[in-house]
């Protein structure tokens, strides 16, 4: 079980974060679960099941980035991920591989999504 209930990103190109968003974590099983406008804009909230990510619009400054992985069910979906993140915009920050410093089945992949945050994708398990 999961020690979060649910992560808040807050940005100031929802539109394009979001599209981004639909697109790299299709691959991990993640899809929109609702959008809502609101007085202060729009907010969409995505997750399997419930909802696990929300991201709202800000207006100001672009809010400091965060890291945030999401769990991948194989190593194929890590490389989906990455694929789907790329094309939907995103900037590489670490390509699909094993990462033995953190132990000798971390297979991971980091992108930079729209809004300057860091996002991966990570599976802990056997090849």
């Amino acid at each position: 079980m999961s020690i979060f209930d649910h992560v808040s990103l807050r940005t100031t190109r929802l539109e394009e974060t979001q599209r981004f968003y639909e697109a790299a974590l299709a691959p991990l099983g993640i899809d929109t679960k609702f959008y809502v406008e609101r007085a202060e804009g729009g907010v969409a909230g995505f997750g399997r099941h419930g909802v696990d990510l929300f991201i709202g619009a800000v207006r100001g400054p672009e809010p400091t980035p965060v890291h945030m992985a999401f769990c991948a069910g194989n190593r194929e979906e890590v490389d989906a991920f990455h694929a789907a993140a790329l094309a939907a915009g995103g900037m590489d920050n670490g390509a699909p591989g094993v990462r033995p410093k953190y132990h000798e089945a971390y297979y991971a992949a980091f992108v930079i999504d729209p809004s300057g945050n860091n996002v991966e994708a990570v599976f802990q398990g056997p090849a």
